[in-house]
């Protein structure tokens, strides 16, 4: 009795404590890749209202670079200026400013052109 008790034991012990197998998912993911743009104008700009490197220019840049039109648009944090290469046949100067405005839900950034 005391064998069927103690192998009774380790088998109860030893299919109790088994993991099941964990269960792979392999989830459909879409990356939208923004068209090549051909960049045929650049601009400078002011940008007014940014408080932090990481939060605001980095929100501004991202925004700006998914925006259909632009090729390349980078901030100098430390001058509050920018630099923005863009299709102008998509995209113009003043929509890049509105786009600047409406970066976080609009009401934190202002761009304005700078002369070359």
């Amino acid at each position: 009795m005391k064998n069927f008790v103690l192998i009774l034991s380790v088998f109860a012990a030893t299919t109790a404590c088994k993991s099941p197998e964990p269960e792979v998912i392999t989830l459909p993911t879409t990356v939208q890749e923004k068209d090549s743009v051909v960049a045929n104008a650049s601009q400078e700009l002011f940008i007014s209202g940014m408080t932090c490197v990481m939060g605001c220019k980095g929100a501004i840049e991202q925004k700006l670079n998914a925006t259909a039109g632009i090729s390349d648009f980078h901030i100098v944090f430390e001058d509050s200026t920018a630099t923005v290469r863009f299709d102008s046949t998509l995209i113009s100067a003043n929509d890049i400013i509105a786009e600047v405005a409406n970066v976080a839900g609009g009401g934190f950034y202002t761009a304005t052109l700078l002369d070359h």
